[in-house]
């Protein structure tokens, strides 16, 4: 049984004026996307560039961006059109979890960035930029033969161990049962496996190469880690059997720590580490869960085989000469690019097996570098590229205050009916509110507010951020026509076929909240009323809207006879408890419910149903409820036990009822009853939750 816990948060100020996602944009430029589901070298080639008409584009004009930072390429031809064999090449990294960062309830709640919560795919776009400004890595001439400094011995390299283990829910409230926020809250996110007290983790590092003649106090470590349970203990880390971290770190803390000067000793092999974590706690049900564990220490220039090699140098004032030895560099000399300043530098392969670089001095407190073969076996080329012209959504003209975020998908009920247009067309109509009304694409959300990442929740919530403060007339409801998944569900399924078919429109965290795709960062406040129709084809938009429409016919019709009205004052409880205790409380609930809706101010009519047995699914009383419903209740109010599929009471379709024109308001106080945001296939065959049953269902329900 799930329940959500949606904790009351400190208003943030400052989150309300953090810059938006779609700030880098200039709409008045095209742009090209090109995606990257790998790190490495990558090139677009001359031939592709001319496909996407940028034949006689100078080289010097390109611009590529990545998660609305500029990125640093290389052209083959510093200016001018390129020719026949010209390219643009750049170090391309997959997607990672930076740009998750802010949906978390604070932003050091995050353990580790180095993976995703929602797909590893980046997406780069290239546009065309005419003015100064576009970052470049330009050719330097690397002077080995003019070299007079000696070699460099070490250099300081970490190794890492980001986990992937397990999706890790993160702080939990305990009543009874583990409780969980829907805000991406302490240590959630990608982990280890759980750690219990007797049941280390280990964490092997292997081909390491340490200078064993270094610096004495030159080893550090550094851990992110995070309590699972409700205990006290002490997190313990030894290299090897020597204990190098014992430590608090009790309940649902956490331990982002570096803990450096450590004697090289503790290593004891030069090419192997074995790393012990664990719990200290005296509760043996204890359990911990690692994000990431690095070490930092005196390293050869030994590169094992690499054909990347990612590497940093600490500040010299008289500069560097590198020898390293085993890269894997083909018959090609590699490039050396260096992140902090833009220069590549071609290395030196004149002595077998070795490539040498002699690079200028730099005070840089962290000289950042990147080792590529430029090998053709090491070369990622693109194939294909897509056009990209965003939406300006500062024009009016794009602007609405009612606003309707769907799935192209959804666009063709198979017979070129549009009903999510029809959806937006009718709320534009003095019956539907006479609102301005606008269709927005979802795919144009993860563009322009996510920066190309699919599934990712900042999409909606950064529009609907933008939308409130820069629209010319502020959105009052924001109604999103699609099923949603769950960003967990969503990754662990994300190659299954039928994903596709299921989810349309992501929700925010888990349990799933659309009303935190509303708020600011680190509040639960929405900015906007917010709602959802968890539609997979047209036809069930279609139903939908044909009830809409109905209900609100009669709401707004002049003639209000008791005949015509009585049935809105109806109202029917059912309670669903699993025990006579269980019953009674639940009824107490309700009583007072009750009480509130038979006052003068509503003036209402309830009629309240008990389970009168044990079993499971209730079935008494299930002609007298099927004849209130046919008749027509203005609300139908549920306290009991439920699935996202069944209701401890007879009430799992609306089927068996015939209420056309006298749709109920139907409120479930049980648990997973709504919660119509997982990945389950038979969705897309007609399985549908009972939430969906209900709001789906053609002309009743």
């Amino acid at each position: 049984m799930r329940k959500i816990l949606i904790a009351i948060f400190i208003l943030v100020t400052v989150a309300g004026n953090a810059q938006l996602n779609n700030s880098w944009i200039d709409y008045n430029k095209t742009y090209y996307k090109f995606k990257v589901i790998n790190n490495g070298l990558y090139r677009i080639n001359q031939s592709l560039l001319a496909s996407l008409g940028l034949t006689n584009t100078p080289a010097e004009y390109f611009q590529l961006w990545r998660n609305g930072q500029q990125v640093r390429l290389y052209t083959s031809v510093p200016s001018g059109p390129f020719g026949a064999n010209d390219y643009i090449e750049f170090l391309g990294k997959k997607n990672d979890g930076v740009p998750d960062n802010q949906l978390y309830l604070k932003p050091g709640y995050q353990l580790c960035d180095s993976f995703s919560l929602h797909t590893d795919t980046a997406v780069y776009f290239l546009t065309v930029n005419p003015f100064p400004g576009n970052l470049r890595f330009n050719d330097v001439n690397n002077d080995v033969a003019g070299n007079t400094l000696p070699a460099d011995n070490y250099f300081f390299r970490t190794v890492a161990a980001p986990y992937r283990n397990q999706y890790n829910r993160g702080y939990a409230v305990q009543v009874g049962e583990f409780v969980y926020s829907s805000s991406y809250d302490i240590g959630e996110g990608w982990t280890s496996y759980d750690a219990a007290p007797g049941l280390d983790l280990f964490t092997n590092f292997t081909n390491m190469n340490v200078y064993t003649a270094g610096p004495a106090n030159s080893v550090s470590l550094t851990i992110a880690a995070v309590g699972n349970a409700l205990n006290a203990r002490n997190l313990r880390i030894k290299f090897f059997n020597n204990v190098v971290l014992n430590s608090n770190m009790s309940w649902f803390d956490t331990m982002k720590r570096r803990i450096d000067n450590l004697p090289l000793s503790v290593l004891q092999s030069p090419d192997y580490l074995q790393v012990a974590t664990g719990s200290t706690s005296t509760n043996p049900f204890d359990r911990i869960v690692v994000a990431n564990l690095a070490v930092t220490y005196p390293a050869k220039f030994n590169f094992n085989g690499s054909a990347n090699f990612s590497f940093e140098l600490n500040p010299s004032s008289v500069g560097n000469y590198l020898v390293i030895d085993n890269f894997n560099n083909g018959s090609t000399a590699p490039v050396l690019y260096s992140l902090n300043d833009g220069n590549r530098y071609t290395g030196d392969i004149s002595v077998a097996g070795k490539v040498r670089f002699v690079l200028p001095a730099s005070l840089d407190a962290a000289r950042k570098f990147m080792l590529v073969s430029e090998d053709a076996s090491n070369v990622k080329t693109f194939t294909t590229a897509s056009v990209k012209n965003f939406v300006n959504f500062n024009e009016t003209a794009n602007q609405g205050n009612y606003l309707i975020i769907s799935n192209p998908v959804l666009y063709n009920d198979g017979n070129g009916n549009n009903y999510v247009n029809q959806y937006s067309q009718y709320r534009s109509t003095v019956a539907g509110g006479g609102f301005t009304a606008k269709v927005i694409d979802i795919d144009e959300l993860y563009d322009q507010f996510s920066f190309g990442i699919l599934q990712h929740p900042g999409a909606i919530r950064d529009f609907i951020r933008f939308a409130y403060r820069q629209f010319a007339s502020r959105p009052q409801y924001v109604l999103m026509i699609g099923r949603g998944v769950t960003s967990i569900e969503y990754k662990q399924n994300e190659a299954n076929p039928d994903m596709k078919k299921i989810e349309m429109v992501p929700t925010f965290g888990w349990p799933a909240s659309d009303i935190l795709l509303a708020c600011e960062p680190g509040t639960n406040i929405p900015l906007v009323p917010i709602g959802r129709i968890s539609a997979i084809n047209g036809t069930e938009i279609k139903n939908y809207l044909n009830k809409v429409i109905e209900y609100e016919q009669v709401q707004a019709a002049q003639n209000c006879s008791i005949t015509d009205r009585e049935w809105m004052k109806r109202i029917l409880h059912v309670v669903g408890g699993a025990n006579a205790t269980e019953d009674q409380d639940f009824t107490n609930y309700m009583d007072g419910y009750k009480n509130v809706i038979e006052d003068t101010l509503f003036g209402g009519d309830v009629e309240t149903f008990r389970k009168t047995s044990s079993a499971a699914v209730e079935q008494a009383n299930g002609e007298r409820i099927q004849q209130l419903i046919n008749e027509g209740v203005g609300l139908i109010g549920y306290f009991g036990h439920s699935s996202a599929n069944t209701l401890a009471f007879n009430l799992t379709s609306p089927d068996i009822f015939n209420n056309q024109g006298k749709y109920p308001f139907f409120n479930i106080s049980g648990c997973s009853a709504g919660n119509f945001f997982t990945f389950d296939p038979l969705r897309a065959t007609g399985g549908l939750s009972i939430s969906e049953k209900y709001v789906l269902a053609d002309r009743r329900g």
